[in-house]
């Protein structure tokens, strides 16, 4: 189901973005902050009666909504809700940008909708459900931040501290903050990635906790630079967050910073920005991060054949129901789209 495939007359359609991660990698699984941009990549989800759970997170996100509605969802005739993901690819691949987190809560949205219980408004509800479903479906691995940037949209500042429930606060985009997200063509996987630095947990927890405290620091200044509104120390914070990535695979023996994105970001520290893996790295989507509109412009005619630029923008709105009519095209915000 896409944003121009016909849908059910009369069954509510909702959609959710999918994210980068400007900073946060690793460290908000220890309780640091990550701050996030929604994209404009959306699962796009509806509730069909006689219809499957297509996977285990729309079985996991249906199963627990059903649960949250309580008695509104007697009126809903047996079914489940078809989540397309599409946009996700790119060609063929599914590319890092938080499909699974999008899908989990555009299936949640599109339960409540399909009961007569308006999303608007219910933000908190429907990250909550969402959250849990992801964590269940991917075994506990996460953090849920890719799941906040589902439900709120824009910039999102997330904290999961070690008690109580995950804090989320949106952030106001810095009008000189240009992003460029880009695809190095080399598929990741995630879990392995985390496991390594897990293990490496383990295995030196000293050195693991200083490269760790390094990483949530740098994380902390990238959001006072936000917050003050300077673009360039912004720049410079997710560049140094970046390259303490880089030291924490190597110690965890991982290469967290592929030669991919290590030339990335030597191409945009040249035209006076930075670039870094959004993710857990070892591949896949990474974002260049600049202070003025004309270095990005050629950092995108720059690092062309060699990664690929998304053509993505900033997704302001969160999940959100919406009419068949209605595209999903949002405004560019601060994102340089070549």
């Amino acid at each position: 189901m896409t944003g121009s495939r016909t849908t059910l007359v009369g069954t509510p359609v909702v959609a959710a973005p999918g994210k980068i991660f400007l900073v946060g990698e690793y460290a908000v699984l220890e309780g640091g902050v990550a701050v996030l941009a929604a994209v404009s990549r959306y699962a796009v989800a509806q509730y069909l009666p006689g219809s499957e759970p297509q996977s285990a997170v729309v079985d996991e996100a249906v199963k627990r909504a059903l649960a949250a509605i309580g008695e509104a969802s007697a009126a809903l005739p047996p079914g489940s809700v078809l989540v397309d993901t599409d946009s996700f690819c790119q060609g063929k691949v599914k590319i890092g940008l938080g499909s699974s987190a999008a899908a989990a809560v555009a299936a949640v949205g599109a339960m409540f909708e399909a009961a007569g219980l308006a999303i608007e408004g219910m933000q908190h509800e429907v990250f909550s459900i969402a959250e849990a479903a992801h964590r269940a479906a991917q075994g506990g691995v996460g953090s849920g931040a890719d799941v906040a940037a589902a439900v709120w949209g824009g910039f999102t500042k997330f904290v999961r501290p070690a008690e109580g429930p995950p804090v989320v606060e949106p952030i106001a985009v810095p009008a000189g903050l240009h992003l460029v997200v880009f695809w190095t063509g080399e598929s990741a996987d995630t879990r392995d990635l985390v496991e390594s630095v897990r293990s490496y947990a383990c295995m030196a927890p000293s050195s693991y906790r200083m490269l760790m405290g390094a990483l949530r620091t740098t994380a902390e200044r990238f959001v006072n630079e936000l917050l003050a509104g300077r673009a360039t120390g912004a720049v410079v914070a997710a560049g140094r967050y970046g390259r303490q990535m880089a030291e924490l695979g190597k110690a965890a023996g991982v290469k967290i910073v592929t030669d991919a994105f290590e030339q990335a970001a030597a191409l945009a520290r040249e035209l006076g920005g930075d670039a870094k893996p959004s993710g857990a790295g070892g591949g896949d989507v990474g974002v260049a991060l600049f202070a003025t509109p004309e270095a990005a412009a050629l950092f995108v005619r720059a690092c062309q054949p060699t990664l690929s630029v998304l053509d993505v923008s900033l997704a302001r709105s969160g999940v959100c129901r919406r009419s068949e009519e209605e595209p999903l095209v949002e405004s560019r915000g601060p994102f340089y789209v070549g």
